[in-house]
């Protein structure tokens, strides 16, 4: 009779530290909040863009405004976050100890066909936004 008096309890007690383990990882695990900041590391990348997409959609949260492909089959992603420069030859200034100045710059100055070096930074689990984008 003893026995029968502890199985309640017993899956009671299971059914208890199983939903305290799953409260646990939606409210206070970071794999399950997403990422507080983006990543550290970034990735660099060059080639000549083929094409650009408006993509205007969600990847874990944080939106994607355009998808940027290039002749080697990368996909870069513009986010709110994105940064663009083009690379100037021309300029004037006697005591210049450079021989490049990078100038800030807008989306609407990236083309297909343009050469472009890029460092992209990981925002999310499954995202990677375009951090500087540099057309040559």
């Amino acid at each position: 009779m003893k026995a029968r008096n502890k199985w309640p309890f017993a899956v009671i007690s299971s059914f208890v530290v199983m939903l305290l383990v799953i409260v646990y990882f939606v409210f206070f695990s970071d794999d399950m909040k997403g990422w507080s900041s983006p990543a550290k590391e970034q990735q660099y990348y060059t080639g000549t863009i083929v094409e650009i997409k408006e993509q205007d959609s969600k990847v874990d949260g944080d939106k994607v405004l355009y998808s940027i492909i290039l002749d080697n089959g990368e996909y870069l992603n513009v986010t709110k976050n994105s940064r663009f420069y083009v690379t100037s030859n021309d300029f004037y200034q006697a005591d210049a100890k450079f021989s490049k100045m990078r100038i800030e710059a807008d989306f609407n100055d990236v083309n297909v066909g343009d050469q472009v070096e890029s460092w992209t930074r990981q925002v999310n689990n499954h995202l990677f936004e375009i951090y500087e984008l540099t057309i040559k």
